[in-house]
């Protein structure tokens, strides 16, 4: 055991307490106590009744029935409250055959990659032993306890992170990206009001017009902004998708004008977040549509097995994006046309990351037309 595992037992009278007993045990000769690394080489024992284990070498060679049995030993670490118990076991030395023993195994926090082996005498009074495990079951429960609470307050970190970041860009987007539509109205406001004071009706109505245009716009870009800071930060349930099926339905949901759509490849059936999925090809394949130049066309959604992803491709025969332009299409209010909030491709980022995949873009229009996006969606999702 680590010295600092040992200074934070002896921190407090219990873990005092515990210690002594486990001594007082050990001398006479009714427990043994053996620590194992991680590759269950003996690294300490004490006790009287673990003499016969060799330390520097692997736990089997002094204990054989224990062949066998070091992926079982392993499977502890990680899983607080857990034990491996082996009763009533024959170990012959080449000096004489010891005495049948109790054997239990544990994997405590605090002894890092390091396993605890207790051996006890079989003809140990069964209630000294029942007390002693049940001691050490309780130890092992709290530390469950705290573990799970650790993770609790990591992931509520984590969250806040993520909540404290979304906020950070929320205020930039509303001072920088909102000033200028709100800085139009205020114009246009002035300049209906100089042109009323002038009788001049029809450049007031033309004004007012413009200044209906800009608020829808404005209150769309809100709306968006919304969609956009919200995306992602609810906890999502894991469903049963029928990729095929979603693309499917999503194509059919969607105008597409003259754009011809072909959907190919093989479209497996995953456990993963329905609703972050749903909004990536949405947002993508309306995306791509939107902002096609031409009347007719042809759009090619496919997907491919990627080994611990699928790898999902949307390519149209639209006009391109240049190179440098790459990296800002996928922040917030970036759009190259007329048409839209610029948010679509933001929230498709947004909604990749969240779910551990990644978005890569080919185009370059001096080469010739077309972009294709190609999307890796992991196939179990961590959450």
């Amino acid at each position: 055991m680590s010295s600092t595992a040992a200074d934070s037992s002896l921190e407090n009278p219990m873990g005092r307490a515990r210690l002594q007993a486990g001594g007082l045990l050990a001398s006479r000769g009714l427990y043994g106590f053996v620590w194992l690394d991680e590759d269950l080489i003996v690294r300490q024992r004490f006790g009287n009744v673990v003499d016969f284990v060799e330390t520097g070498v692997p736990v089997t060679q002094s204990v054989p029935p224990l062949i066998g049995l070091e992926e079982e030993i392993k499977a502890l670490k990680g899983v607080p409250n857990n034990e491996l118990r082996l009763p009533n076991v024959s170990i012959v030395t080449t000096e004489a055959a010891e005495p049948r023993l109790n054997m239990l195994f544990y994997s405590f926090a605090e002894l890092g990659d390091y396993y605890l082996m207790v051996v006890s005498r079989s003809g140990v009074d069964p209630n000294l032993e029942v007390e002693f495990s049940r001691q050490i079951r309780a130890r092992l429960m709290a530390e469950a306890e705290a573990f799970a609470k650790s993770k609790e307050l990591a992931r509520a970190n984590a969250d806040l992170k993520v909540l404290n970041g979304n906020l950070e860009q929320f205020a930039a987007i509303v001072t920088h990206d909102l000033k200028a539509p709100m800085r139009a109205v205020r114009y246009l406001v002035d300049e209906i009001e100089t042109a009323v004071g002038a009788n001049d009706g029809d450049a007031a109505h033309t004004k007012l017009q413009e200044l209906r245009r800009q608020t829808t716009r404005l209150s769309s870009m809100l709306s968006a902004l919304l969609h956009y800071s919200s995306a992602g930060l609810s906890q999502q349930p894991i469903e049963t998708v029928d990729t095929r099926a979603l693309v499917t339905e999503i194509v059919r949901s969607l105008p597409h004008r003259g754009i011809e759509v072909d959907i190919r490849g093989t479209w497996p059936t995953l456990d993963t977040l329905l609703t972050p999925l749903d909004l990536t090809l949405r947002n993508l394949i309306d995306n791509t549509v939107k902002h096609h130049d031409r009347d007719t066309g042809n759009l090619v959604i496919a997907c491919a097995d990627a080994g611990s992803a699928i790898e999902i491709t949307v390519a149209d025969d639209g006009p391109g994006i240049a190179p440098e332009h790459h990296a800002s299409v996928f922040l917030p209010y970036r759009t190259l046309t007329d048409g839209g909030e610029g948010m679509g491709l933001a929230i498709v980022q947004k909604m990749v990351d969240a779910a551990g995949g990644a978005i890569t873009l080919a185009s370059n229009p001096t080469e010739g037309r077309g972009t294709t996006f190609r999307i890796r969606w992991p196939k179990q999702i961590a959450l």
